[in-house]
């Protein structure tokens, strides 16, 4: 099911959210993260040696929240996370990109590589609105 225009208009405003994936034991872990969303998907830009990046390869099912600085309105995405390891570069590009107006490095992806970076590909299945 696709978000909806109000749905899209707050995923796409915001640059933080939420990212919740399952621990071993299968308790839920939270972590902030800077993200774009582009064609549906939010993209998160991870480090192998992050809990989150072990949690999703051994469980991928993941939800994602984010809201305005305020609390509400919020969303709350649910779906699978895609584990990239090698096509990073524009995705985390993007993601930069919101997070900075400073031009990419010139040996941006020998940095991605030397931080052992992945990229994150969530596919929502469902979103869930909480309004104002």
């Amino acid at each position: 099911m696709p978000a909806t225009a109000e749905q899209e208009a707050l995923i796409k405003e915001q640059n933080l959210g939420i990212l919740a994936t399952l621990k071993k034991n299968g308790s839920p872990q939270l972590s902030p993260v800077n993200y774009a969303y582009q064609d549906g998907r939010v993209l998160i830009s991870i480090t192998k040696s992050r809990a989150k990046y072990h949690n999703i390869k051994r469980s991928p099912q993941v939800s994602f929240c984010v809201m305005k600085p305020e609390g509400r309105p919020y969303v709350t995405l649910y779906g699978r996370a895609d584990i990239e390891e090698q096509d990073i570069v524009e995705g985390t590009a993007a993601i930069f990109k919101r997070m900075s107006d400073r031009e990419l490095p010139d040996n941006f992806k020998d940095i991605l590589r030397k931080q052992g970076r992945v990229l994150v590909t969530l596919t929502p299945e469902r979103f869930v609105p909480q309004e104002g």
